[in-house]
């Protein structure tokens, strides 16, 4: 799992003072390894402890995070689309969203549509925990909706 989660870390550029949000339903996945990226980086992670739908619904500045983290939360969220609008809005240009979710959920396909439609562009799944995927997306400026 360490080997695992050294791996999950180099999803994350080094930027001092880094600013991650992370939204997480009790999954604890990868509380460890995004301490380290904050500590390394010397920045702060804002963490959201996930337990409806409202508790994801941000009111957060535009361009506030380089990296947002969502822990396993999509799957209970009936308004999917608004939440990812919502962190859309709050990552910076250029930065990145990390969603993890239980492959059990079956929704591999409606993420990455989902982010492919909201403007996220390079969007990518990938297979490194046993019992959860990871998808990546980033915000690049102008290329879609701007903000």
């Amino acid at each position: 799992m360490e080997q695992k989660l050294s791996l999950f870390k180099e999803l994350f550029a080094d930027y001092i003072n880094i600013a991650i949000l992370h939204i997480d339903n009790s999954l604890g996945l990868v509380d460890s390894a995004l301490e380290q990226v904050r500590k390394k980086n010397e920045g702060n992670i804002k963490y959201i402890p996930f337990e409806d739908e409202s508790s994801a619904k941000l009111r957060a500045t535009a361009r506030e995070y380089e990296y947002i983290v969502l822990g396993n939360i999509l799957s209970y969220c009936p308004n999917k689309k608004e939440i990812l609008k919502l962190m859309y809005k709050a990552i910076e240009n250029s930065g990145n969203i990390i969603i993890l979710e239980k492959i059990e959920n079956n929704n591999r396909y409606e993420i990455l549509d989902l982010l492919e439609e909201l403007g996220f562009q390079a969007g990518n799944c990938i297979e490194l925990f046993d019992d959860t995927y990871i998808f990546t997306a980033k915000k690049m400026h102008h290329w879609d909706n701007g903000l």
